[in-house]
C-alpha cells in the first residue's frame, strides 16, 4: 500500500529549483550552486542530528524499518549471475584472453595482466550500455527528467523497470564476481585488502539503494562511473600491446595514447561535470523539492558529495600523466601508472564508489597456479 503522506514533513515550496522540470545536456553549473546553496544548504542543516546522535540515529532506523523491501530475489538471482559470470570467464580465458598474449608475443607484464583487463573491459561494456540505454531512451527520460528519481517514490514502489531491475541484478553478480577473483583469479597486486573493500562497499552500496527504491538515482550514477572503467581498462589493454615480440609498437602507442585522452575527457565531463550537475542536484535539490522530509537525505548526499571530492583529487593523477605525455614528452611504458591515475578510486555506483586502485610501481606477482602456467 502507498504510505500515507503524514510520513513526510512537507513544506510549501515557494518556488522551484532552476532544474526541476527539466536538465538540459549541459546545465548551468552556476545555478546548480545556487540551488544547493539555497535549497540543499538549509535542508542539511535542518538534518543535522542538533537534538542529539540517539535520536537521529533512532529516525534513521525507523525509516530503515518502513522503506525496506528484501526478498529473496535480491539474495538469489546475483549469486546465478554471479556462477554465470565466473564460469563465462573461465571459458573466455581457455579459449581467448590467456592465447592472445601468446599470439601476439606480449611481454610478462601484458602476457599477466592482459587477461584481467579485458575481461573487465568487456563486463564494464556490458553494463555501461546497458545503463545508456536505460538513461537516455526510457521513455522518463532519466538523465533530462531529474524529477523522475523522486516523483513516483514511496516506501514499498516496485522497482522502476525490468531493464533496471535486471540490471542491478547483473551489477551485483558481477561485483560478487569482482571479489572472488581478486583473491582466487586475478594477478596479485600488493593493495588486495583496498580492493576487497571497494567491492564490498560497491555492494553495499547497489544492495542498499535497490532495497530502499532508490534505483534511478542509483541507474543514473552507474551510467556517470561506468564509462570511465571502460577507458581505463582499454588504455591499460593497449598499453600491453606497445611490445610485441620485444619489438615496439609506435601504432598501439599512437591508440593508447588516443584511449587516454578519451579517458581524461570522460572524467571531466562525466564525474567532474554531470555528477555534480545531475546526480548530486537530482538528491540534493530536486528530491527536497520533491519530498521534503524524505529518508536518508543526510548520509545519502553527504556520501556523494565525498565521492565528488574524491574524484577531484584523482584528477591531479590524470594531470600528471599529461604533463608527462604532452609537456615531457615521454611515453607511457607501464599500464602500472594508468593504475595509478586510477588511484582508489570507486567505479561507479552511486553506488560505485571506488575504482580499482594499482600497484604503483611494484613488479607483477602471479598466484601460484600462474606460475605453472
Amino acid at each position: 500500500l502507498k504510505i500515507d503522506q503524514s510520513f513526510f514533513r512537507h513544506r510549501v515550496v515557494m518556488s522551484y529549483p532552476a532544474y526541476y522540470n527539466y536538465s538540459p545536456v549541459f546545465p548551468n553549473p552556476l545555478l546548480c550552486l545556487a540551488d544547493f546553496a539555497t535549497y540543499g544548504a538549509t535542508e542539511l542543516n535542518a538534518r543535522l542530528p542538533w537534538n542529539g546522535l540517539g535520536v537521529w540515529l533512532a529516525e534513521t532506523a525507523h525509516w530503515m524499518r518502513i522503506t525496506f523491501c528484501l526478498d529473496w530475489e535480491i539474495v538469489l538471482l546475483p549469486l546465478i549471475f554471479f556462477a554465470g559470470i565466473t564460469v563465462a570467464r573461465v571459458i573466455l580465458n581457455k579459449l581467448l584472453f590467456h592465447r592472445i598474449p601468446k599470439w601476439c608475443e606480449l611481454d610478462e607484464e601484458g602476457t599477466a595482466k592482459f587477461p584481467d583487463s579485458v575481461w573487465k573491459m568487456l563486463l564494464y561494456t556490458i553494463t555501461w550500455v546497458w545503463a545508456t540505454y536505460l538513461v537516455l531512451f526510457d521513455k522518463e527520460q532519466y538523465f533530462f527528467n531529474l524529477t523522475s528519481h523522486w516523483d513516483k517514490w514511496y516506501p514499498g514502489a516496485p522497482i522502476a523497470s525490468a531493464g533496471i531491475y535486471w540490471l542491478y541484478m547483473f551489477e551485483l553478480g558481477w561485483y560478487y564476481n569482482q571479489a572472488y577473483s581478486t583473491i582466487y583469479v586475478d594477478a596479485f597486486r600488493k593493495d588486495i585488502v583496498l580492493m576487497m573493500v571497494h567491492h564490498f562497499i560497491t555492494i553495499a552500496l547497489l544492495f542498499f539503494s535497490f532495497v530502499v527504491r532508490f534505483e534511478k538515482i542509483g541507474l543514473l550514477i552507474l551510467f556517470l562511473q561506468d564509462f570511465g572503467d571502460v577507458t581505463i581498462e582499454l588504455s591499460k589493454t593497449m598499453v600491453y600491446f606497445k611490445k610485441r615480440g620485444g619489438v615496439h609498437c609506435w601504432k598501439t602507442e599512437i591508440v593508447a595514447n588516443i584511449c587516454f585522452a578519451v579517458f581524461t575527457l570522460q572524467h571531466v565531463l562525466f564525474r567532474l561535470y554531470w555528477f555534480p550537475t545531475k546526480a548530486i542536484y537530482s538528491t540534493m535539490v530536486v528530491g527536497i523539492a520533491v519530498y521534503p522530509g524524505g529518508p536518508y537525505y543526510l548520509p545519502f548526499n553527504i556520501g556523494l558529495w565525498v565521492l565528488f571530492g574524491m574524484q577531484v583529487y584523482w584528477f591531479k593523477f590524470i594531470l600528471r600523466l599529461l604533463f608527462k605525455l604532452l609537456v615531457l614528452h615521454k611515453e607511457i611504458d607501464d599500464a602500472r601508472e594508468l593504475d595509478e591515475d586510477e588511484g582508489a578510486e570507486p567505479s561507479g555506483e552511486a553506488l560505485k564508489c571506488i575504482d580499482n586502485p594499482g600497484d604503483l610501481g611494484n613488479p607483477i606477482k602471479p598466484r601460484h597456479r600462474r606460475l605453472k602456467e
